[in-house]
């Protein structure tokens, strides 16, 4: 896939962000059912006739590699190692067994403490703490109960990418200080 990251006449995918939250990808686990980030013409798994990327007719696409492009990641010129995600249109209540394994073709490591905390099973009340941390979002979302439903999603999420990680016996790798 050919990186296009920037609209045009907004920058350079390589001017970096600018303010607000950018989070790297290698240090986030990010969950595999996206119909409108990495995999935006949704090629990687079966989608809802509802989703954009087939009402809008983007599937054609997916027989030509040329035209395939990712969107939403941002490289920053001073550490190019690192992708910046900026975006998190993901469904959560796309069915487990359409879940876009696509988006992970490639990767062949992951970083083993996320590994480890997915093995845990301690991601959900990790999530938890973490949100707590912004009261104004924690408030907004009415607190533990309103995000008992997502986090147990991303808790299953976060199982299903470890299947796939042992299923394909990809690498584990330790994280690299800031």
């Amino acid at each position: 896939m050919a990186p296009r990251v920037w609209p045009r006449g907004l920058g350079s995918p390589r001017a970096g962000p600018g303010g607000g939250r950018h989070c790297p990808l290698p240090q986030r686990m990010v969950s595999p059912q996206v119909h409108d980030r990495l995999d935006r013409y949704c090629c990687g798994f079966e989608p809802e006739p509802s989703d954009p990327c087939v009402e809008e007719r983007l599937r054609e696409k997916c027989q030509n590699p040329r035209e395939l492009r990712l969107v939403h990641i941002l490289v920053r010129s001073s550490d190019p190692s690192r992708l910046v995600y900026i975006d998190n249109a993901g469904n959560l209540q796309h069915p487990e067994h359409k879940l876009n394994f696509r988006l992970l073709e490639g990767i062949n490591g992951f970083p083993e403490s996320a590994v480890k905390v997915l093995a845990s099973g301690c991601l959900q009340n990790m999530l938890l703490k973490s949100l707590q941390m912004d009261p104004v979002f924690w408030k907004s979302q009415g607190g533990r109960q309103g995000l008992q439903q997502v986090l147990q999603t991303l808790e299953q999420r976060g199982q299903v990418l470890l299947g796939h990680i042992r299923t394909h016996n990809l690498t584990l790798f330790r994280d690299e200080g800031p």
